[in-house]
């Protein structure tokens, strides 16, 4: 009886190891997805939510990202060249995806030059390009960018690799459902990740 009872034992005991080994595996992914998924909450409030913007300066050139209606860019960066910001206002007017009803900024009649550009392609790594090559062309020396808000972060570590001139970066801020928010990570993390693996400008 003894030994029989001694045989069946670290058979016993061996299987409530394995199983507490598995439950303790379990419980560290679980707390691990719980860390990186705060970690990714807490990061994006201070990437999307509440971005680093400047102080608004002067600067050559006022350049409005698509879509520029809708999102009231455009009626924010009029109101800046209103108030002396700049003397040149840009816009960015895909043809293809974008905002159209913007177009007709392009031309309107105001009291400074108004010049409008189509990305090529139509992302914000191809209005960083368009904003390269139009600075060059017209030696700006700084630009102030309107975007929104979850936007600000991305755009300006884009524009940064191809304008190496003064770059002040301004957000509009929007109303958001949380499905809304929800998106905009998600998005957004996701281009971010893109933007990380090409270092192209």
């Amino acid at each position: 009886m003894e030994s029989t009872g001694a045989s069946k034992n670290p058979q016993r005991g061996g299987r409530h190891d394995v199983q507490r080994h598995c439950i303790r595996k379990v419980i560290d992914a679980i707390a691990c997805c719980f860390l990186l998924l705060t970690a990714w909450v807490v990061g994006g409030i201070f990437l999307f939510v509440v971005p680093a913007v400047d102080p608004t300066q002067r600067s050559d050139a006022i350049v409005v990202l698509a879509p520029s209606l809708s999102t009231g860019r455009l009626e924010y960066a009029e109101m800046l060249m209103s108030q002396g910001y700049a003397t040149t206002l840009v816009v960015s007017v895909p043809q293809q995806g974008g905002d159209k009803t913007s177009a007709g900024i392009c031309s309107a009649n105001r009291s400074y030059e108004v010049i409008c550009f189509s990305p090529d392609p139509v992302t914000t790594q191809g209005e960083a390009k368009a904003i390269k090559r139009l600075s060059d062309q017209h030696v700006w020396q700084s630009i102030t960018v309107v975007t929104d808000d979850f936007h600000v972060a991305r755009s300006r570590t884009l524009i940064e690799r191809c304008y190496s001139n003064q770059l002040y970066m301004l957000a509009v801020r929007n109303e958001r459902s949380l499905a809304g928010w929800a998106y905009r990570y998600a998005y957004e993390s996701a281009a971010f990740v893109k933007a990380a693996v090409d270092w192209r400008c």
